[in-house]
C-alpha cells in the first residue's frame, strides 16, 4: 500500500509562526528553523538538519574567509546537503520497494552483457578459425555443434535482456506512480497561497519532473550499469589480447572524462532552469484554459497566444543551449574515438606484420574498442540524464520536504459536536504576497452560538478574508481567532475546518455525479442524509433530473442559483457549527436568490448553526440578527437591521442607499425628451430608495408572521363558500 507522507515536529506551530513574523521584517536576516523528518510508507525517509546562516554583509575579513574558500575539486564535485551526491542518493532510495524485480534485471542485465560482450571475441576466433591452414573447433565440436551453441547462447542472450528491459519499465512505472502520489499529497498539505501562486509550477513537479525521475533510477540507471559492464568487459578483452594496443587506447579516457564532469554539471544547472521555465510555462497555460470564456469574451486570444509563444521561446532557448553543449561534446568525443580506432589499426597492423598478434585478435580488439567507446558513450548519456534526473529531483524533493506554513497533521482534534463562540481578539492580517498592505487592523468581532452575523463593506475592506482566517487558509500576523475560547491555532486543521460549513460566491463542482458533489469530503454519508441535505437546501430540481442524485454533472453544467443550493446542501452534510457564506446570491437572478435565501431561512430559524454572512444583496444582510460594518480594515459600526437603517447617521444606511440608488439608475429606462420634469436630487433619491427598500423588508416579515393568519381567513373563505354553493337554487 503507497505511504501517506507525514511530517513530525517537536515545535509549536504558534511559536514558529510568530517566529517567522518577527523576522520577516528583517531584510537579509535568516533563523534556523527545525526541520522535520519526512517519512514515507515505502521505507524512505529524508533527514535534513539545521542550517545556520549568517548576515554578514563583508564576510572577505573574516580570518576565515580564505581557509573556507572551495577549492578546485570541490567545485567541480560539491557538497553539502544539497549536492549532487545528497539528491542522488535520494533518487536512488525511491527504487528500495523495487529490490526484488531491480535485482532479478539487474542479473539478467549482466547475462545479456556477457553474452554481448563474447561476440567480438568469437569473431576474432571464426576469422582465425577460417583462416589456418589447419583449423580446429575447441572441445572438438563440429561445426553445426558450434553453430547450435552459438544460436543457443545468443537466443538466451535476447530473452534475458528482454527480461530485463521489462522489469525496469514496470518498476519505474511504479516508482513515477508512488511519487507523484507522495507530490500530490504534498501539494495538498501546504497552505493555500503556495499552490494558487504557482499551480502551473506544482503541475509540472507533479507531471513532468516526477517522470525524469522515475526514469533516472530505472532505464537509465540499467543503461548505466549496461555501460559499465561493457567498459570494463571490454577492457579486460583487451588488456587479455594485446595490453601495449589497450594502453595506446587508454591514453584518451582522461581527457574525456574531464569533459564528462564539466558537461554534465552545465546540464544540471541547465536542466534545472529548463524544468523551471516549462513550469511558467504550464502555469500561464493553465490559467489561460481554466478562464477561457474569459479570453474568448474579449477577444484575448492573441494576446494570450503570445504570452505562451514568450515562454516556449524561453524554454525553445535554453533547450538551444543544451543541443549546443551536447553537439559539442559529443562530436568531439565521437572525433577522439575515430582517431583511437585509426592509431590502434596502424600500429596493431604493424604487430600483425611482425607476427606478435593474429589477424582475428586484432579484429576482436578493434571491435572491443568500438565496444568500449560505445559503453563509453552510453556512461556519457548516463551521466547527463543523472544530472537532468537529479535536477528535476531536487524540485520534487523541495515540494516533498517543504513544510507548509500551516502544519495540517499538529494540534488538538476538534469534537464535532462542540460548539462555542466565535472571537476575532484585536487581528491585524497582511497577505504573504502583499507584505506592508495592511488587510485588517485592530479587528475585533465576537459571534455568539446559533447567532446570524453579516459583515457589510466596499470592494476590498476584508469582508472575505474574514472568512479565510476563519477557515485558516492564512493565520493572523497579530491578535488571534479563538472558538469556545481556545486559540483555533491550536486545533488541528482538518477537525477544524470539519466544523464549518462555506458555501463561495462561485462554488466549485467536480466532474461526478450530484450526489457525489454533496457529499464532497464526506464519503460515509448515505444517500438519505444526501437527499436530507439537498430538501433542506432547497434542491427540489435535482428530483426532475433525468437520473436524479445519480445525474453525471460538470464545472459548469448547472446553472448558478442550482450551484449554490447544492453548495449550501454540501455545506449542510457536514452539520457544521458554523456556516460561512462568501456573497451567496450576489451573482444570481431574482427567483434564484428567492429559493437560497428561503434556504437559508431554515438555516436560521433551528439556531443551531453559527453563520457568518459578507453579502451585499440587501435580502441577504437583512436576515441576520447582527449587521457590522467594515471600513479601513475596522468594525465601525454594529447592530441589528432595524437599528443601523432608521439612524439617519448611520454609514451601514449610507452604504444601501448608494447600493439600492446605483441599481435603479442601471435599471431605470432611459428620460424621455418630452419629459420637462426635473429629476430629484441624488440624495433625494437615494432617501426614497431606502424607504422603498424598508417598506419592502417589513412586507418580508410581515408575511413571515403573518403565515398561519392568511392560512385561517383562506379555510375560513372555503367554508364560506361552501355554505353559498349549498343555499343556492
Amino acid at each position: 500500500m503507497l505511504g501517506v507522507p507525514t511530517c513530525r515536529t517537536t515545535v509549536s506551530s504558534v511559536a514558529l509562526l510568530d517566529l517567522r513574523y518577527s523576522y520577516s521584517r528583517l531584510p537579509g536576516s535568516c533563523i534556523p528553523k527545525p526541520r522535520p523528518i519526512l517519512s514515507y510508507g515505502n521505507g524512505i525517509s529524508f533527514r535534513t538538519t539545521s542550517r545556520h546562516y549568517t548576515t554578514q554583509t563583508n564576510p572577505t575579513n573574516s580570518p576565515a574567509s580564505s581557509s573556507s574558500r572551495p577549492g578546485f575539486f570541490s567545485r567541480l564535485i560539491p557538497s553539502g546537503p544539497s549536492s549532487t551526491a545528497s539528491s542522488f542518493r535520494k533518487i536512488v532510495a525511491l527504487a528500495k520497494p523495487e529490490r526484488k524485480p531491480l535485482t532479478t534485471a539487474v542479473g539478467l542485465l549482466l547475462m545479456s552483457s556477457a553474452v554481448t560482450m563474447s561476440i567480438p571475441f568469437t569473431i576474432g576466433k571464426l576469422i582465425d578459425f577460417f583462416s589456418s591452414a589447419n583449423p580446429q573447433i575447441p572441445l572438438g565440436l563440429s561445426t553445426w555443434q558450434a553453430s547450435g551453441a552459438l544460436l543457443f547462447l545468443f537466443s538466451a542472450g535476447a530473452a534475458a535482456n528482454a527480461g530485463r528491459t521489462y522489469l525496469m519499465r514496470m518498476s519505474g512505472q511504479r516508482i513515477v506512480a508512488r511519487l507523484r502520489e507522495q507530490t500530490y499529497s504534498a501539494a495538498l498539505r501546504q497552505e493555500v497561497e503556495f499552490v494558487e501562486r504557482g499551480e502551473g509550477d506544482v503541475l509540472s513537479r507533479l507531471s513532468v519532473d516526477t517522470t525524469i525521475v522515475g526514469e533516472s533510477v530505472t532505464q537509465n540507471l540499467s543503461d548505466g550499469l549496461r555501460a559499465v559492464v561493457m567498459s570494463f568487459a571490454g577492457l579486460g578483452a583487451m588488456f587479455y589480447l594485446s595490453p601495449t594496443l589497450t594502453t595506446l587506447m587508454l591514453c584518451v579516457v582522461p581527457p574525456v572524462s574531464f569533459g564528462v564532469v564539466f558537461y554534465g554539471r552545465y546540464l544540471k544547472r541547465l536542466s534545472n532552469r529548463t524544468q523551471e521555465a516549462m513550469g511558467e510555462m504550464s502555469k500561464h497555460a493553465t490559467e489561460s484554459l481554466s478562464a477561457l470564456r474569459t479570453v474568448q469574451a474579449y477577444n484575448a486570444q492573441s494576446q494570450e497566444q503570445q504570452k505562451f509563444h514568450e515562454r516556449v521561446v524561453h524554454v525553445l532557448n535554453l533547450a538551444k543551449k543544451e543541443a549546443v553543449a551536447s553537439g559539442i561534446f559529443f562530436g568531439s568525443t565521437g572525433w577522439s574515438g575515430n582517431v583511437t580506432i585509426l592509431a590502434l589499426l596502424g600500429y596493431g597492423g604493424s604487430l600483425v606484420s611482425q607476427g606478435e598478434i593474429t589477424v582475428g585478435d586484432l579484429t576482436s580488439l578493434l571491435l572491443y574498442t568500438v565496444y568500449v567507446g560505445s559503453g563509453l558513450q552510453m556512461l556519457t548519456s548516463f551521466f547527463s540524464s543523472i544530472m537532468r534526473g537529479i535536477g528535476a529531483g531536487n524540485r520534487v524533493f523541495e515540494l516533498l520536504g517543504r513544510e507548509p506554513a500551516i502544519p495540517t497533521d499538529t494540534g488538538v482534534i476538534l469534537d464535532p459536536a462542540r460548539r462555542g463562540p466565535v472571537r476575532f481578539e484585536r487581528v491585524g492580517f497582511e497577505y504573504p504576497s502583499r507584505r506592508g498592505v495592511e488587510i485588517l487592523k485592530d479587528f475585533n468581532l465576537e459571534i455568539g452560538v446559533g447567532e446570524s452575523v453579516a459583515i457589510v463593506g466596499t470592494s476590498g475592506s476584508g469582508k472575505s478574508s474574514i472568512q479565510s482566517l476563519l477557515l485558516r487558509y492564512y493565520d493572523p500576523v497579530q491578535g488571534k481567532v479563538t472558538f469556545d475560547g481556545q486559540d483555533i491555532r491550536e486545533l488541528r486543521v482538518d477537525s477544524w475546518r470539519n466544523a464549518i460549513g462555506i458555501v463561495p460566491q462561485d462554488p466549485v463542482l467536480f466532474t461526478g455525479t450530484i450526489a457525489s458533489n454533496i457529499a464532497f469530503g464526506n464519503p460515509t454519508a448515505t444517500r438519505e442524509q444526501i437527499e436530507s441535505a439537498a430538501r433542506e437546501a432547497n434542491c427540489e430540481f435535482v428530483w426532475g433530473m433525468p437520473k436524479g442524485f445519480d445525474t453525471e454533472i460538470g464545472r459548469l453544467s448547472l446553472s448558478g442559483g442550482q450551484r449554490q443550493r447544492l453548495a449550501i446542501a454540501r455545506a449542510l452534510l457536514k452539520n457544521p457549527a458554523i456556516l460561512a457564506l462568501d456573497e451567496a446570491t450576489s451573482a444570481l437572478d431574482a427567483n434564484s436568490e428567492n429559493r437560497v435565501n428561503d434556504a437559508v431561512d431554515k438555516i436560521l430559524r433551528k439556531r443551531q448553526t453559527t453563520c457568518l454572512f459578507v453579502a451585499h444583496r440587501l435580502s441577504t444582510i437583512a436576515r441576520a440578527e447582527r449587521i457590522v460594518v467594515l471600513e479601513g480594515g475596522r468594525i465601525t459600526e454594529s447592530g441589528t437591521y432595524r437599528q443601523l437603517v432608521t439612524d439617519p447617521a448611520s454609514r451601514f444606511r449610507a452604504l444601501m442607499a448608494e447600493q439600492l440608488h446605483a441599481a435603479n439608475t442601471q435599471h431605470a429606462p432611459p428620460p424621455s425628451s418630452s419629459s420637462s420634469s426635473p429629476s430629484p436630487p441624488p440624495a433625494e433619491s437615494r432617501e426614497t430608495t431606502l424607504e422603498t427598500a424598508e417598506t419592502v423588508t417589513e412586507k418580508d416579515e410581515a408575511e413571515e408572521g403573518g403565515a398561519e393568519e392568511d392560512a385561517a381567513n383562506a379555510k375560513e373563505k372555503e367554508k364560506e363558500e361552501v355554505v353559498r354553493k349549498n343555499s343556492s337554487p
